[in-house]
């Protein structure tokens, strides 16, 4: 049987010496002592550590900066380009003064090594340093584009200077940069334009003005850049939705379809600025059905948050335009929008959940996007008949993306790239949207008319689908008097800023209407009859309200019962004309008394 042993082994301190991590150790730092200035380099590592104190005041940080400035200054280039002394450049340009930074970014700038500094994984972080604390001195601007001027075809497509290139466009003022944005364009624009004539904006529309060659040279050198672009991924950055905006409002249908397929997997990352969404509305218009569906797809789960977003919106309302696959974009996109978003849990300290979702019972989950004013939008668009209702809807940048009929030639044929009518693709939506959007109507009239884009959405719906439901729940919204003015005083719908005009404006499309039966103004007439003056014209914006409801009364009780008030309404004119308050509104209405 064999003996256990169970003596313990002894500490050697010999051989912990030898030890593997201690080895390790010794050879990284024999490795650091051959490079260039390992001494000054260790030393400046120990100040940067003190340097970065938060606790440090300003004496501290300045004599600490003398001391870095003479251990490192003719060697910044070299030691920017250590991976583990990058920082300690980075401190310098943060935490020097505006003399000893200049020193810095010169050093950087005339050693020739700054290309190399934004290419490098850590040194990069060196260039972003300079750019940042640059932004606000003109020599040092100027300096650091000279430096790159040249060389923006390269940086830019490359995997980490673009991180450089976004945040120097970011920064640095246009004027400032358009020379290197010319690069972009190809030689001729590069070398023999210095970008004066176009104001230091350039663009290939300003650009090659009546000239389809320099047109045609300037699109295929931003293709080129574009395909290098998709090759490293860079679909996020800001600059390069900038270029691939300006290759696709600038080439050819035919052209844009080419492109297409290349980037539409990557539609939701496009949609982070108003360029990017541009670039995706133009796929979608010109792309095939299967680039639409492929968008579909890619922005699944973010139709709502592309809604409500300040530039997203116009891309989704593109794709709900033209796409022929109406039960494919419900499915994918509406169906997203007809449940309420899933709340974040909040947690306590002790682990637990708080809160609940009592604040939305009852919430409609298209309040929001009907209140929003890029979410109304959506309602808006389904609810214009023609070309001349959408004029009314959308300004001209908008109408411009959302043109009717896109096409691509064939051969010497324009081929409409969408099959059904505009209209029996949207009376498909609207009808798919419809139940939904009357019981947010319905249920939250009193909001909806509060919002200068509600108002919309709920006026359009009047128009369209008029229910005796839909104005019973406008005529009980006017009644209440739950909104608070300024001073903390309920007031009713008929004094509110923007609930006022609401009401008026849909009191005058009744005038136009042939049925009158379940009208707002039947029912206005109905529930303040006998009280008009003192209840709707209590005010001066009430006041607006009910000459409205004047001229689209065929009954002529309305007139008959302000006749009577006639002394009354005068009487309310001298008083607001003596207290200087507003009388336009009882002015108004006198003159359509009087008429």
């Amino acid at each position: 049987m064999a003996v256990k042993n169970d003596k313990k082994r002894k500490f050697d301190s010999n051989k912990a010496e030898e030890a593997p991590s201690n080895s390790k150790r010794a050879l990284k730092q024999a490795r650091q002592s051959h490079r260039p200035h390992a001494e000054a380099v260790v030393a400046a590592k120990e100040l940067w550590n003190k340097l970065r104190v938060k606790t440090n005041t300003d004496e501290q940080n300045a004599k600490m900066m003398k001391e870095l400035m003479e251990l490192l200054q003719g060697k910044f280039n070299r030691v920017a380009l250590q991976h583990d002394a990058s920082r300690v450049v980075q401190a310098a340009i943060q935490f020097g003064n505006q003399k000893q930074r200049k020193i810095v970014i010169k050093e950087l700038c005339e050693g020739g090594n700054l290309i190399e500094l934004a290419k490098s994984q850590y040194a990069h972080f060196v260039v972003l340093k300079m750019i940042k604390y640059s932004a606000k001195d003109e020599d040092s601007m100027r300096l650091i584009v000279k430096t790159f001027k040249g060389n923006m075809n390269k940086l830019a497509v490359h995997a980490v200077a673009a991180r450089v290139v976004e945040f120097l466009f970011a920064n640095f003022p246009s004027k400032k940069t358009s020379k290197l944005k010319l690069e972009f364009y190809g030689p001729r624009f590069g070398l023999f334009n210095d970008g004066s004539n176009v104001g230091g904006n350039p663009t290939i529309e300003n650009l090659t003005k009546d000239n389809e060659s320099a047109k045609e040279a300037a699109l295929e050198s931003l293709l080129a850049l574009i395909n290098k672009g998709i090759e490293k991924g860079l679909f996020s950055f800001a600059y390069f939705q900038q270029i691939v905006c300006e290759y696709v409002t600038a080439a050819s249908p035919n052209d844009v379809r080419a492109l297409c397929s290349s980037l539409v997997d990557h539609s939701i990352h496009f949609l982070s600025t108003r360029a990017g969404a541009r670039v995706v509305a133009e796929c979608v218009s010109y792309g095939t059905p299967k680039d639409r569906k492929r968008i579909l797809k890619s922005l699944k789960g973010y139709t709502r948050s592309s809604l409500l977003h300040s530039d997203a919106y116009i891309a989704v309302l593109r794709i709900l335009d033209v796409t022929d696959d109406t039960v494919n974009v419900q499915k994918a996109s509406l169906a997203e929008l007809q449940q309420l978003p899933e709340k974040q849990k909040k947690i306590n300290v002790l682990g637990e959940e708080e809160g609940g979702d009592d604040d939305d019972e009852g919430k409609s989950p298209l309040l929001e996007l009907a209140l929003s004013d890029t979410g109304s939008k959506l309602f808006l668009m389904l609810l214009a008949k023609d070309e001349e209702a959408r004029k009314k809807v959308f300004d001209p940048n908008e109408l411009e993306i959302l043109r009717p009929n896109p096409t691509v030639k064939e051969g010497d044929e324009e081929i409409p790239t969408s099959k059904k009518s505009a209209n029996a693709r949207r009376v498909e939506l609207l009808q798919y949207m419809k139940n939904l959007l009357t019981e947010c109507c319905i249920s939250h009239a009193d909001l909806l008319l509060q919002s200068r884009c509600g108002a919309k959405v709920l006026r359009g719906m009047y128009e369209t689908y008029t229910s005796k439901e839909l104005t019973d729940a406008i005529v009980e919204a006017c009644e209440n008097e739950d909104e608070e003015d300024d001073v903390g005083e309920t007031m009713s719908i008929f004094e509110h800023a923007v609930g006022h005009l609401s009401i008026k404006n849909i009191v005058l499309s009744d005038a136009n209407s042939k049925s009158k039966a379940d009208s707002v103004t039947a029912g206005l007439i109905e529930k303040f009859k006998g009280t008009m003056i003192d209840d709707i014209a209590s005010s001066n914006r009430g006041a607006f309200v009910l000459a409205a409801l004047l001229s689209s009364d065929d009954s002529g009780v309305v007139l008959k019962e302000v006749k009577k008030q006639k002394k009354e309404i005068k009487s309310r004119i001298k008083q607001s004309t003596s207290m200087s308050k507003p009388s336009a509104g009882f002015e108004a209405l006198l003159k359509s008394i009087e008429s």
